[in-house]
């Protein structure tokens, strides 16, 4: 069963904040014996995950907020829970050649785009949701025409430029909670060929939010090679070995015993702001999903498992964190303060930038290919 309750007002940042503007989200709880999953129409986010230790004491292990009007327009900076798209990650320049045509992104980092747009991009729309009566499911919905004129900017030239991606779309995620495992599927279906890579920006403290850095929590990240990246947080076009370098948590280790070490990787990110290319990858068809991030925190016995039918996952350790565009940092849930590193992000995707890099693999999509993409968070306790 699916409860659902109204979650506060939001407002675009151009409208006065008044009780006769502005949208009410709301709030979607999924339950069983295992978990307490609650979702918001509002960029299709995942609000907060209950998950019990290993004295079966549960605990909500998600960074977020308690109303709409913390997660936007106030914290878009940093994406908590959010459904990022149609572009997740960055795209250099803001370049997307598709074909013999160039299409573009607006540069919001530097010359660069980064997760599409803070004020346009999916996170920042209202979903249309439909509950599954015959499970503890709802899919959320939400069409986008061709947006080619949408995202406008001035170029250093002070020349006013438009942009956007082509294809009239319909992007849909499906959670599906069962036992401990909740099932993520999103999907996308197009009427001409675009780039699309989209993922799920929620922050993980397997602790309990609120209860400080993440540094000793254990991972295991299923990659023989990360995605190495310039100082711009860029792909170099290097897929790395991880053997020998900080980056090798093919074995379970702290998320902080390597994370200020002196290496150009970790000082480029800050910490790790980095793609992993999960193993057993298939380009040719969907498959099922593979294990791809183990994480465990010691002191409650709570862990987590990600599987995913996608080529990488970005591990980010909040090191920016709270990235709120410049405004004072709202409180997270019950008042809690999220600094750096008190969560880590862990976004199912396609390569950053791939539209620069003919060698990874693609995430153009067309009428006859949609867009179609499976991750699970299984939790457990050891």
């Amino acid at each position: 069963m699916v409860e659902s309750q109204p979650f506060g007002r939001y407002f675009r940042p151009d409208t006065s904040p008044t009780d006769e503007d502005g949208s009410e989200a709301i709030l979607y709880t999924m339950r069983n014996d295992s978990l307490v999953v609650r979702i918001m129409d509002l960029g299709a986010t995942i609000v907060g995950i209950e998950a019990p230790d290993r004295d079966g004491n549960p605990t909500d292990v998600l960074l977020g907020f308690d109303s709409a009007s913390s997660y936007f327009p106030t914290a878009q900076g940093a994406y908590f829970g959010m459904t990022i798209g149609p572009s997740a990650n960055r795209v250099a320049g803001g370049r997307v050649p598709i074909g013999d045509t160039v299409f573009w992104l607006p540069p919001n980092e530097g010359p660069n785009n980064l997760h599409t747009d803070p004020l346009l991009g999916l996170h920042a729309r209202r979903w249309d949701a439909e509950v599954d009566p015959h499970a503890d499911a709802i899919t959320f919905a939400i069409a986008r025409d061709e947006d080619l004129g949408e995202f406008c900017w001035h170029d250093a030239d002070g020349k006013l430029r438009r942009g956007g991606l082509p294809g009239n779309r319909v992007f849909r995620v499906r959670y599906e909670l069962e036992g401990a495992c909740l099932r993520v599927s999103m999907s996308a279906d197009t009427d001409a060929p675009t780039f699309i890579n989209l993922t799920n920006h929620s922050y993980f403290n397997l602790a309990g939010e609120g209860s400080g850095t993440v540094l000793d929590q254990e991972i295991q990240i299923f990659a023989e090679r990360f995605v190495a990246i310039d100082d711009a947080s860029l792909p170099d076009g290097e897929l790395r070995p991880v053997a020998g370098t900080p980056f090798d948590f093919r074995s379970m280790k702290p998320i902080g015993r390597d994370i200020a070490c002196d290496d150009d990787q970790i000082a480029h990110g800050g910490g790790y702001d980095h793609c992993f290319c999960i193993d057993g990858y298939d380009e040719a068809g969907l498959g099922a999903p593979r294990r791809a991030v183990r994480a465990v925190d010691p002191a409650s016995g709570r862990g987590m498992e990600l599987w995913t039918t996608l080529p990488g996952v970005q591990l980010y350790t909040g090191n920016f964190l709270p990235a709120c565009d410049g405004v004072d940092a709202p409180q997270g849930k019950a008042g809690h303060a999220y600094g750096a590193r008190s969560g880590f992000a862990l976004e199912p995707e396609y390569y950053p930038d791939t539209p620069s890099h003919p060698g990874f693999p693609s995430a153009i999509f067309k009428p006859e290919h949609p867009y179609r993409a499976v991750s699970e968070y299984r939790f457990f306790t050891v």
